[in-house]
């Protein structure tokens, strides 16, 4: 009764469907097999289409040969000498049968191979495909045709090599199809499976760059190990991106900002200016401080080089502190300094900006030995609208600089040369 009902159930029950192994194992079998047989219809016509080009030029180039061996006793008919040229070459298996006629076109002589045993309808085949029609060549004296030679090609040594080659290319296939077969059945789904996953997640750190991701764990031991490696890996991976993020936006700061002062240096200043000034309505409101310390080699000469620090610093932060957040305060090496403005549209606006620059440069420094010192700047000024290019307005603020410099320190605006309500010596 229990057997009865256990075969009911059997029946009842859906058809079993094959295991991921015999899946996998008919696939590659049909794989295997379709690749054997394109590769070797391919390679066997590549073969064959090589060996008829090798075979129809060597004929022709035996042809060739012949003509110039027998051309002298073509010349001399001297039939007996042509035979046995023919006849030498033609032993060694080169053609099958072959003549030569005088000029007038009459046989001069001919050779022919010696019987052999008798192709079967294939190796006629393979002969009438090597060799479809004679090759003909004419004997050349003097640029006149004194004669012709004509051959046959003899196809049984290429036939021989053929056999050899189909056996040696089945034989290689065959082998081939076996390999492949027995490392087809080590294939298992936990491999996959696991193989997948880690194709899933490398190709998406590799599009998205998200090291972020990890590969979830296998059932086989030795996939888990691979798997633990490479979320290992690609937390390595995660921390380098990091760093390299960090060390990347360091060296940015650091090549385009000035080392002693924290301000951007001169390149990165020269690129804003530019910037600014590519824009027709910003470069109207533009004005350019270039800003020179007084007596700068004197206080390094006298109090050190820690000294010419200290003021630097000082400056920069007393300089930044007197401009607005948009303006751009920088270093242009030494004691330099220049200050962008933006949103200028009256020079009065900048005068009193400078004016607070040289109200916070009265306050004393102190040195590091505790030291005070009273230091002053000289100030030139430009507008953007009174030059043409970055380089132009750089240049006037420069030398309005250098103006109020040799007239004793203060600021100066230029180009206009109003000296009592500009100038205010330091």
């Amino acid at each position: 009764m229990i057997e009865r009902s256990l075969s009911e159930g059997d029946a009842g029950a859906p058809p079993a469907r094959p295991t991921l192994r015999k899946s996998l194992q008919r696939i590659h079998l049909i794989i295997i097999i379709v690749s054997m047989t394109i590769s070797g219809i391919s390679l066997s016509t590549l073969s064959l289409i090589a060996l008829r080009n090798y075979a129809e030029n060597n004929l022709e180039l035996l042809a060739s040969t012949l003509s110039f061996t027998v051309q002298p006793s073509v010349l001399r008919n001297d039939a007996q000498t042509v035979r046995e040229a023919l006849a030498e070459i033609g032993r060694r298996g080169s053609f099958a049968y072959g003549r030569v006629y005088n000029r007038r076109g009459e046989l001069l002589a001919s050779w022919h191979a010696s019987p052999r045993q008798r192709q079967n309808g294939v190796e006629r085949l393979i002969t009438r495909w090597l060799f479809p029609a004679p090759v003909s060549v004419p004997v050349i004296h003097a640029g006149e045709a004194i004669g012709r030679i004509w051959l046959i090609g003899d196809a049984c040594n290429v036939i021989e090599y053929l056999y050899k080659t189909f056996a040696w290319l089945a034989a290689s296939l065959m082998m081939t199809a076996t390999l492949a077969s027995l490392l087809s059945r080590r294939m298992h789904a936990g491999i996959l499976q696991a193989l997948q996953s880690i194709t899933s997640v490398t190709r998406d750190v590799r599009q998205r760059r998200a090291f972020a991701q990890r590969v979830p764990a296998a059932q086989i031991a030795e996939l888990d190990a691979l798997s633990h490696d490479f979320n290992s890996l690609l937390q390595e991976l995660e921390e380098w991106q990091h760093s390299i993020k960090q060390e990347h936006a360091s060296l940015a700061h650091q090549a385009s900002h000035d080392a002693l002062s924290g301000l951007p240096n001169r390149i990165a200043f020269e690129r804003a200016l530019e910037r600014a000034f590519a824009d027709g309505d910003r470069r109207q409101k533009l004005a350019l401080l270039f800003i020179d310390g007084d007596r700068f080699k004197e206080i390094n000469d006298t109090w050190g080089h820690a000294a010419g620090d200290a003021i630097i610093t000082a400056t920069a932060r007393r300089l930044r502190a007197q401009v607005r957040k948009t303006d751009m305060v920088a270093r242009l090496g030494g004691d330099e300094f220049a200050i962008l403005l933006h949103d200028i549209s009256e020079p009065e606006q900048v005068a009193r900006v400078v004016r607070h620059l040289m109200r916070a440069m009265k306050e004393p420094l102190i040195l590091p030995d505790g030291q005070p010192i009273v230091w002053s700047l000289s100030i030139g000024i430009a507008l953007g609208k009174s030059a043409r290019s970055a380089e132009g307005l750089l240049a006037q603020a420069d030398a309005a600089m250098y103006h109020i410099k040799m007239l004793g320190g203060g600021w100066y605006l230029s180009p206009l040369r109003q000296s009592q309500a500009q100038a205010e010596p330091a």
